[in-house]
């Protein structure tokens, strides 16, 4: 998922760290592990599936592979010829797709990493990308406001099928776990999913631009970031759920649920200063804990079953935490 701001062409979307945590929940966390490597903002990071790897996207035109295991980095890949926005790996592990300021969504293979396919995504920058669940199809979206689709069967046009306008830039892209349906955010102030296959909901928080989106694992429920600091959490009918406000006032550029889905993750800091990421129990949405980061976090995303938490940010880091102790906390 990758959000973008006027003026400075920002997004919003590492490793396992062995830590300790002291055992009460007030307690801070110790130090993350900071992987460096990159020269520009890193705007997406997600891992694979079999959570042995890690693929960062940044503002200086690659995305980087990290084992996840060691931290080492793997392969630096020239995948655009502008920023890279976002990056998405398909739920079999076998392809990982890429966004672009140059206006492309491409298609690569996870083992070799090839390009596949490279799709032309309308007019100006993409700022998000994601698979459907089912392996048939590419989503993105970006700056003209269109959501496009991709089939992915070989037989795909470059421009893909436009599958809905907002009146304003597409933000941020989430597939429905169960492949169901697909959730846009934007900021034209709306956020739309699907609840199930030929429906269709539209929210308007009507509290700032909407900057990130995510499903819950069981696809039962919605969180959205918006601009000014506030996330929102509706269930499938539409109805709002828990609305979660923390210290800053910034955009939450980047939201997250845990694999078994207890806690949301979200990145809540401003402009260029040190920030946290919030981490939120969904049984009683309280706070649980607050992560610190040395930057503004654009991007979040968490091992496919274990609690470890990576979060990119504005000054060119991606941080990791291994929250397992913290998260036993006070079940």
């Amino acid at each position: 998922m990758s959000p973008f701001v006027v003026g400075r062409f920002q997004f919003a979307l590492p490793i396992f760290a062995a830590m300790l945590f002291a055992g009460v929940c007030s307690a801070a966390p110790a130090e993350p592990l900071t992987l460096k490597g990159h020269t520009g903002w890193v705007g997406g990071v997600a891992f694979s599936p079999d959570g042995k790897t890690i693929a960062t996207a940044s503002a200086d035109h690659t995305a980087k592979f990290w084992d996840a295991a060691t931290g080492k980095e793997l392969t630096t890949l020239k995948a655009h010829d502008d920023i890279v926005s976002a990056v998405a790996y398909s739920k079999d592990g076998t392809h990982f797709a890429t966004a672009g300021f140059d206006g492309t969504a491409k298609v690569w293979t996870a083992g070799t990493r090839e390009l596949v396919h490279t799709f032309e995504g309308g007019r100006g920058a993409l700022l998000a990308v994601a698979f459907n669940p089912n392996g048939r199809a590419l989503a993105a979206g970006g700056i003209d406001g269109n959501v496009r689709v991709w089939e992915l069967d070989g037989k795909a046009k470059a421009e893909g099928r436009v599958q809905r306008t907002h009146d304003s830039w597409v933000n941020a892209l989430a597939y429905r776990p169960d492949g169901e349906g697909l959730a846009s955010v934007s900021s034209d102030n709306e956020v739309r999913f699907n609840p199930s296959i030929g429906k269709l909901l539209t929210i308007r928080p009507k509290i700032g631009e909407v900057r990130s989106v995510a499903f819950t694992p069981d696809s039962k429920l919605l969180a959205a970031g918006t601009r000014y600091g506030v996330t929102k959490v509706w269930d499938n009918d539409g109805h709002e759920v828990a609305s979660l406000k923390g210290k800053h006032t910034g955009d939450v550029w980047a939201i997250a649920f845990s694999a078994d889905g207890r806690t949301l993750a979200v990145g809540d800091g401003d402009w260029n200063k040190p920030s946290d990421v919030v981490l939120w129990d969904t049984t009683t949405w309280k706070e649980r804990a607050r992560l610190k980061h040395t930057n503004e976090v654009l991007c979040i995303a968490w091992h496919p079953t274990k609690p470890v938490l990576a979060a990119g940010a504005w000054d060119k880091t991606v941080k990791v935490w291994d929250v397992s102790e913290l998260l036993k906390v006070e079940k």
